[in-house]
Parts: C-alpha cells; sequence; structure tokens
C-alpha cells in the first residue's frame, strides 16, 4: 500500500465514521440537525447515507 493510498482510505474512513454518527443521531428535521448535514454534504461530497453506502467497506479487501 502507497502512502496516498493510506492517506485516502483513511480519510474516507473518518468521514464513514462521522457519517454513522450522523444518520444516527441526527434524525430530527431541527435546523441545527440540517445544519451539520449539509456541512457534511459540502465536506465529502454527498449526504451522509450515501457515504455510507458506497464507501463503508472500501478499505475491506
Amino acid at each position: 500500500m502507497t502512502p496516498k493510498q493510506y492517506f485516502e482510505f483513511r480519510k474516507h474512513y473518518e468521514l464513514v465514521k462521522e457519517a454513522k454518527y450522523l444518520v444516527k443521531h441526527c434524525k430530527a428535521k431541527k435546523t441545527a440537525d440540517m445544519i451539520k448535514l449539509i456541512a457534511f454534504k459540502q465536506k465529502a461530497g454527498m449526504m451522509p447515507i450515501d457515504y455510507i453506502e458506497r464507501y463503508d467497506h472500501a478499505w475491506k479487501d
């Protein structure tokens, strides 16, 4: 594994962990929760549920 691959996998792992937290704890349609979800979308490029589906097991072969 190259250093570039390692840092890419590490980034995805941290974002998946954050996405799982947001999906679990931000279920209400409150303004604060929506701001957190939109901030994650800006950081990762997609909503937390979509990010989990795409990258949840990306580093496990």
